[in-house]
């Protein structure tokens, strides 16, 4: 699918105070980033959700797939299957699709829908389908790359581990201060593996220990990665260069994630420090430690926020910067509201938490 540069315009739908209202399709609405979306969405006053799209679910009460939910104080609209949006589209029953689908997936089902897809005012992906700039899509990680998204119509939402690993390095690599590749190491919850079942991620193989898996340069969020180091850094080829180890903890979600690189110059822990507070210090979702304090899971958990701690080792010749992130809020779900709020002109942090909820 190619989307058109301008889509066609969709009937503006405003609330009773006269503000503006995005009628969201949730595609994939039974996975976990799904879940997550429409339980952030019903407590946003400017997103609708409009349709609810499963296959699993198609024709079942809402309550089903969303027992969560308290009916009395939202109402959700019964689940379809996929086949059955070109015709709510048809109808106008919404403008915005937030595709939840599994890798590879959402390409497949535009190759069926491009047609009706290239019209939607909006496009928000999920999946990895779109991250590298295909079909006009545009990278979705605001704090790198806000002024893109506020005139895109299609958004790639990046992934969970380039995330964490984007706003570990950011402040440094926008200064040029990388000297070599980036090794970066990950903690990660179980549910950045999906909801379908699987032994590996069954609760008798992690309940009690930890998994290295995909270890080196071939996870597919290796590549992601490096496109994000060498944007930020200029092209350098060798902020480009990236080895990864990702470990699955037996927790639900959360990212703890550790990134370290050689500089080019030695520089102290408080200098390094100091640029990340002020890199950050508009950042409403990222909030950097003070010295000696290191980002926790349960801290994040719930929440939008990053948290992020830097240092420098081995006489200042070495980076080590760490953050924590829920990656099913800021790693998917969150990140996907705050660029829609972005792309609309809205406040960035509208509807979104900021704080963690640790028990």
């Amino acid at each position: 699918m190619t989307a058109p540069a301008i889509p066609v315009a969709a009937p503006v739908v405003t609330d009773a105070r006269g503000r503006r209202v995005a009628r969201v399709a949730v595609l994939g609405a039974s996975g976990y980033s799904g879940q997550e979306f429409i339980r952030l969405a019903l407590q946003h006053d400017g997103v609708q959700i409009a349709a609810l799209v499963s296959r699993e679910h198609a024709g079942r009460p809402a309550a089903e797939l969303m027992p969560g939910v308290d009916a009395r104080a939202a109402a959700l609209p019964a689940p379809v299957a996929p086949d059955a949006l070109p015709a709510l589209f048809e109808e106008g029953q919404f403008d915005t699709l937030v595709a939840c689908l599994p890798h590879g997936a959402f390409k497949d089902y535009c190759a069926v829908h491009g047609e009706w897809i290239a019209k939607l005012a909006r496009v928000i992906d999920l999946s990895s389908d779109h991250r590298d700039g295909a079909d006009g899509y545009v990278y979705g990680l605001p704090e790198a790359f806000r002024d893109p998204i506020a005139t895109a119509t299609r958004i790639a939402n990046p992934g969970c581990y380039p995330t964490a690993a984007t706003l570990a390095l950011l402040p440094a690599l926008e200064a040029g201060w990388l000297g070599g590749p980036v090794s970066v190491t990950a903690l990660s919850g179980v549910s950045g593996a999906g909801r379908k079942p699987a032994l590996r991620t069954s609760f008798v193989e992690l309940d009690g220990g930890a998994a290295i898996y995909k270890a080196g340069e071939v996870h597919p969020h290796v590549p992601e990665m490096a496109r994000n180091f060498a944007k930020l850094s200029n092209g350098s080829a060798r902020s480009a260069a990236v080895s990864f180890v990702p470990q699955l903890t037996p927790m639900a979600r959360g990212i703890l994630l550790t990134a370290t690189v050689s500089l080019k110059h030695a520089m102290s822990p408080e200098e390094a420090h100091e640029a990340y507070v002020k890199r950050y210090a508009n950042e409403t979702f990222v909030r950097v430690l003070p010295q000696g304090e290191w980002p926790e899971t349960r801290a994040v958990r719930n929440s939008n926020r990053c948290d992020v701690s830097v240092t420098t080792v081995h006489d200042g010749h070495t980076l080590l910067a760490t953050t924590a992130i829920d990656n099913l809020v800021k790693g998917a779900a969150g990140q996907a509201l705050q660029n829609l709020n972005v792309l609309l002109g809205w406040p960035e942090a509208w509807g979104l938490p900021v704080h963690g909820n640790p028990w």
